[in-house]
């Protein structure tokens, strides 16, 4: 199902890209709309995995991990983290697994 998004719609809110000639943005878009809804969600799900693996890689290793929950929280969300919740025991993991990241 193709959406009805047209494609410069983001043009003046930040979210387009400014260094790539308005035909190829264009091309992007329209192939990005012709995946499925279910393949546009993985994509998408995809690049915050990569994203939040960047992230914990770049915190220092040598501070506590509720301090090292608040700055991961910080530097995705750009806001603060409560205490309760960085102090809470997770019951799951909260870093990747130390295997060579997703898909390794």
């Amino acid at each position: 199902m193709m959406s009805h998004i047209e494609p410069d719609r983001y043009a003046n809110t930040g979210f387009s890209v400014k260094d790539t000639a308005p035909e190829i943005n264009e091309m992007i878009f329209l192939r990005t709309m012709a995946l499925t809804h279910s393949e546009r969600f993985l994509m998408g799900m995809s690049m915050l995995t990569t994203a939040r693996e960047m992230i914990w890689a770049s915190l220092p290793q040598d501070i506590s991990e509720p301090q090292r929950r608040r700055m991961f929280y910080q530097r995705l969300y750009g806001e603060e983290l409560p205490d309760a919740v960085a102090n809470r025991v997770p019951v799951l993991p909260l870093q990747p697994a130390a295997c060579g990241g997703a898909g390794a």
